[in-house]
C-alpha cells in the first residue's frame, strides 16, 4: 500500500487517510528558523527538520510518531560564547477527543492518584508541524549549555569568621551539610 506523503505546515486531521499511513516532512526556511530562535532566546537556528507518520488509532484517535533533528547556537552560561547543540529527539504524540483526557480533578476531597500518558493531546479539527517542532526543540535543548572551555567556579560561602570554599558541582545539600558541621566544632 502506497504512503501518503504531506508536506505542508498544517495537517487537518479530516483530509487524512484512516486506513493508510499518513507521512509527513516538514523542513523549515530561514524566516522560521529566525521566528524560533527569537522565541526560545537562543542566537540562532540552523536547521529544522520534522519527519515521520500520522496514522488512525481507534476511531477517534490519531498517533503521530515521528524524529526532530535540529541544529542551534545557544549562548554558553558560563563564558557567553556560542555553544552549538545537536538536537536529535523522537516525537510521539496520541490525539484523542477531549472529553477522553483523564481530569486532575479530586474526588470527594480524596486525592486521585493518576497517572497521565504525557503523550496525549486534545484533538482538534487541525495540527501545525512548527508548533510541534518548537515544542519538541524548547524541551530537547539544554537549560545551561556549556562551552568546552568553561571551567568550574569556586565560591566562598561566610559565616562570621568561617569560610568554607566549595566546588560548583558540589550538592547544594552537602554545602549546607559541611557548614552544620563547622558551627558544631
Amino acid at each position: 500500500m502506497p504512503k501518503i506523503e504531506i508536506s505542508d505546515k498544517i495537517i487537518k486531521f479530516a483530509n487524512l487517510n484512516t486506513v493508510r499511513t499518513n507521512s509527513f516532512h516538514w523542513k523549515s526556511d530561514a524566516i522560521n528558523n529566525s521566528k524560533i530562535a527569537k522565541q526560545l532566546d537562543l542566537l540562532s537556528v540552523e536547521k529544522i527538520d520534522l519527519r515521520g507518520k500520522i496514522s488512525a488509532h481507534g476511531k477517534k484517535k490519531w498517533l503521530l510518531s515521528g524524529k526532530l533533528g535540529a541544529t542551534a547556537l545557544q549562548q554558553c552560561v558560563v563564558t557567553l560564547e556560542a555553544v552549538k547543540c545537536r538536537v536529535d529527539e523522537k516525537i510521539k504524540r496520541i490525539y484523542i477527543p477531549l472529553e477522553e483526557i483523564p481530569s486532575l480533578e479530586k474526588d470527594d476531597g480524596r486525592d486521585v492518584e493518576l497517572e497521565l500518558d504525557e503523550n496525549l493531546e486534545p484533538l482538534t479539527n487541525s495540527l501545525d508541524l512548527s508548533t510541534i517542532a518548537l515544542e519538541a526543540l524548547a524541551l530537547a535543548l539544554p537549560d545551561y549549555p556549556r562551552s568546552n572551555n568553561a571551567e568550574y567556579v569556586t565560591r566562598s560561602i561566610g559565616i562570621d569568621d568561617q569560610i568554607v570554599e566549595e566546588e560548583n558541582s558540589q550538592n547544594p545539600f552537602a554545602i549546607l551539610n559541611t557548614l552544620k558541621e563547622k558551627l558544631k566544632s
